[in-house]
């Protein structure tokens, strides 16, 4: 019997690399993706709304706390709709409102877009809101720790990152296969931030002062490019006293956690981390 990555492999046979596609590809290759994902059995209020002009996506009731949440996808694609199953069960699992936050694209739109998306949308929630917390995952992710360590957001009381870029300079690699390599990292952070690569809004890895993330929840996969970094990371935040908790998935690829239809290790990555979301909010 296959496990869940020889599995997902068959599934990806004669797809091809991300690196290798135009923008367009990428962008419509994460919109196909969805077809990995699990369906979400309950019903959910979910709205459409405008913070402080930048398009977002309410799941849940926002008050009195909320995750303002970045999706993934190198800082190239992905939107809301990609993540749209997967901030759905987050806010079902946890019970606290979820903000998903529709930023500008590279290349079109190159730091600081992105960062000042974000930073827009948390002042207009924390407006809202008595708890904030943030998450992302890949780009999603950076911008999450970015705004985190930027000294210029609203207070944030804990965040949630999935596998996050953190470190525009570093270029590892890992053996080729259907998933975003090493290549496709680097062609997202050269369109997003090329001229600001050491900044720690773009590569939060960089940071001077780890102690002032807050309490964070992390996940890393095992063939992911970016999982050292991830490791450097954690340890970086255990060393500042950050409290951690840090999952690391054994044979998972970057971006299993929106595969819900097709790894069991990914259902329970969500399942989890929407468990610590709904603790975290309890002990506020």
């Amino acid at each position: 019997m296959l496990g869940d990555l020889e599995r997902y492999i068959a599934l990806c046979a004669g797809a091809r690399p991300r690196a290798e596609m135009t923008i367009a590809e990428t962008r419509a290759a994460m919109r196909g993706a969805r077809r990995f994902q699990g369906a979400v059995a309950q019903d959910l209020v979910v709205e459409e709304a405008s913070a402080n002009g930048v398009p977002v996506r309410l799941y849940g009731e926002l008050s009195p706390g909320s995750l303002l949440y970045f999706h993934g996808g190198r800082f190239l694609s992905g939107d809301l709709d990609t993540h749209d199953l997967f901030c759905r069960e987050v806010a079902l699992l946890s019970g606290c409102g979820v903000c998903a936050v529709d930023y500008r694209l590279a290349p079109e739109h190159p730091f600081p877009a992105a960062f000042d998306d974000g930073l827009a949308a948390a002042g207009w929630l924390a407006e809202r809101v008595e708890w904030m917390a943030v998450g992302g995952d890949s780009a999603g992710g950076a911008l999450a720790a970015g705004l985190a360590i930027s000294g210029s957001a609203p207070p944030l009381s804990w965040q949630m990152l999935f596998y996050p870029m953190l470190d525009a300079t570093s270029r590892q690699a890992v053996p080729a296969g259907p998933w975003p390599n090493a290549e496709d990292m680097q062609r997202g952070w050269a369109a997003y931030a090329d001229q600001q690569r050491t900044d720690p809004r773009v590569s939060p890895l960089l940071a001077d002062d780890f102690g002032s993330f807050p309490p964070t929840y992390l996940v890393t996969a095992e063939v992911d490019p970016l999982r050292e970094e991830n490791l450097a990371f954690a340890d970086k935040l255990r060393l500042a006293g950050v409290a951690l908790e840090h999952h690391d998935y054994a044979g998972m690829v970057h971006g299993f956690a929106l595969m819900t239809g097709e790894f069991t290790q990914a259902r329970e990555a969500v399942a989890s981390a929407a468990a610590a979301l709904q603790v975290a909010f309890a002990g506020r």
